[in-house]
Formats: C-alpha cells, structure tokens, sequence
C-alpha cells in the first residue's frame, strides 16, 4: 500500500476546497472553460470548479483517490475522472483552456528533464491563449537552510504533519498521518524545483508570459515565502 493510497480516506477531511484556491483558480478563466486538474488527489478542487461551472477534467494516477473523483463525478455532468500521470498529456486527445497543477505535485517528478517534459506536454494541450497555473513549496526558501516547516494540520479525526529535509540533490518530503490512535509515516524524494528553473523552464517550452505569487491572494513572489505560484499564459 502506497502512503497516497493509505492517506485516501482522510484526503477530503485534510485537504478540501478552500475560497482562495478557487478565487484565484477561478480568476483566469470563464464560467464554461475547460479545464484540466493534473494530480486531482481526491478531486475535492475538481469538483468545487465543475458546480461552479467548469467543465473540468480531473487526472489522477493513484488508484484509490482517482475512485474517489469517479465518485464525485457521478454526482456532477460536468467533471471526468481520468488516471493519466504528469508524463503523459500527448496521450489525451482533448486540449483545454487551462491546465492547474497545485499541492506540490510538480516536485514528484524526478528531475528538471521529467519537468520539462510535463511543461511542454502541457503548452501542446492548451488552446491558444490558455494558461497553466502552478503551485509547489517555495524551494528556494528550502534550499536557503531556514527551519522550513508547514503547521501540523489536525481535527477530530485526523493529523497530518509534515517536514522537509535536504539530502544531495533531492528534498525528503516526510509525512505523518495519526487517526485512531495510529500513525502512518512515509518519505518520497521530491525535486526542490527553483522559482528561476521553473520560469526559464516556462519561457522554453514557449509561455509568453508568466506571474509569480507567493499565496492565493496574489501577494508578489518572495523567496523566503513558503509557496511558490505561477500562470504561464500562452
């Protein structure tokens, strides 16, 4: 069992729809675009979008919460549930208005390569004058040695903590999940992608013009923020 697949049940409690993720989500693009979740998780922001009248199609690899979105999806016309991975856009024949990224997916890839590869897969998909939106944890403030912590998430049911420590060329990203009185922990190697890679990255797989935030509200990128978020506009 994955720790994604062991997290699945506690996903929607721990990670719902919040208004600013959809405001911000929501400011590039009409009522009635189409657009794609690339690493959904449990759909909970897919399926927010779509009964706000989106027509939003929800990718997600892991089994178990890419069921989960199927479920949601019965629920709503306007979302789909697919399995496809971050690499693997040229197989989808649709292309979309926009394409949003966000919880920190980007970094599961292995290197600047594998991310170059998804940026370019995602330019082809898009309509002319779409835009690609990314969230991921501002590494630059990871890599600039500071105690870089996210506050451990709990509720009645559930906790949720997290760390981030570097090793060689890779950040181990460790996670704990505690329901019932038991813990599940897990750690996955992430690529610590840099707000500079990722926009020279973005300016070669052809976006025109990028923004960068560090938060939902739209507050200018800084580098010892703990979020790093950009639309690429084609």
């Amino acid at each position: 069992m994955t720790f994604y697949h062991a997290l699945t049940p506690y996903y929607d409690v721990l990670f719902p729809a919040n208004e600013k993720q959809l405001r911000y989500i929501s400011s590039y693009y009409a009522e009635g675009s189409s657009l794609l979740d690339m690493g959904a998780g449990t759909g909970n922001i897919a399926y927010a979008l779509a009964g706000a009248g989106y027509n939003v199609t929800a990718a997600e690899p892991e089994v178990a919460m890419c069921a989960r979105i199927r479920a949601k999806a019965e629920q709503c016309a306007r979302l789909t549930a697919i399995s496809t991975s971050m690499l693997e856009l040229d197989q989808l024949t649709d292309h979309y208005d926009g394409i949003y990224c966000v919880g920190n997916t980007l970094a599961h890839l292995q290197d600047r390569k594998e991310i170059c590869q998804f940026l370019q897969q995602a330019h082809g998909k898009l309509w002319a004058h779409g835009t690609l939106i990314i969230q991921v944890v501002n590494y630059d403030n990871v890599l600039a040695g500071s105690n870089f912590t996210f506050p451990v998430i709990r509720n009645e049911q559930v906790s949720f903590a997290r760390s981030y420590e570097l090793v060689d060329d890779k950040v181990l990203f460790t996670s704990t999940v505690t329901a019932n009185g038991q813990a599940v922990s897990s750690s996955i190697p992430l690529f610590p992608v840099t707000y500079n890679q990722l926009v020279l990255m973005l300016e070669q797989c052809g976006f025109c013009r990028i923004e960068a935030y560090s938060n939902f509200e739209k507050a200018p990128y800084a580098s010892d923020a703990s979020a790093l978020i950009l639309a690429a506009h084609k």
